[in-house]
């Protein structure tokens, strides 16, 4: 997929190396956690993006022309501590993670908007404790949610466990063997 580059952004890359901030949104059930690339917290969005520098890796986020599932690993090193109780205690299994990429100028400061690059849910995570904690966790393409099967019934309860109050099969049990005579005879 191409995605559009402002001049200011497109001048930048032509003349060599663009420094880049990665902001990273984990969406956990108390509170999402925000963070950035750089040493500082920033503000974008509304929300205060923790900075944890250097101290993390994301792997490449490759991009296909086609529909094909693609993942991403990240990796967290140097997480405060009330942040890592919530990596242990909570069930995040399946909730969004996302990240925006934004090149920065020589000054540091955005050339234009954060990029949404990857939109995906978090898996499990592989979690090491010492001297400083580190989380290695994966997050799937919602592309991978199509190939779950969808079973569904064409049933009065089906539908109601879908759409409560909603009476249109209320009467299809009845219709199963039922003989119906359209138009006229005869």
């Amino acid at each position: 997929m191409s995605r559009d580059l402002t001049p200011d952004v497109s001048a930048a890359v032509q003349d060599g190396y663009v420094p880049a901030l990665l902001l990273v949104e984990l969406d956990f059930p108390s509170d999402a956690l925000r963070a950035n690339n750089s040493a500082v917290s920033i503000d974008w969005g509304g929300h205060n993006w923790l900075g944890l520098g250097q101290v993390g890796s994301v792997d490449v986020i490759p991009e296909h022309s086609d529909l094909q599932m693609t993942g991403v690993s990240l990796v967290l090193n140097g997480i405060p501590s009330e942040m890592m109780s919530r990596v242990l205690g909570e069930h995040y299994q399946g909730r969004s993670c996302k990240l925006w990429f934004a090149p920065l100028d020589a000054d540091y400061r955005p050339l234009a908007d954060p990029v949404l690059v990857f939109s995906g849910r978090m898996d499990t995570p592989d979690i090491q404790l010492g001297e400083t904690a580190s989380v290695s966790l994966t997050a799937e393409s919602r592309i991978t949610d199509w190939e779950r099967p969808r079973i569904r019934r064409y049933t009065n309860e089906d539908q109601l466990a879908e759409y409560p109050g909603d009476r249109g099969l209320e009467f299809v049990a009845q219709m199963v063997e039922k003989t119906l005579v359209w138009g006229r005879t005869a």
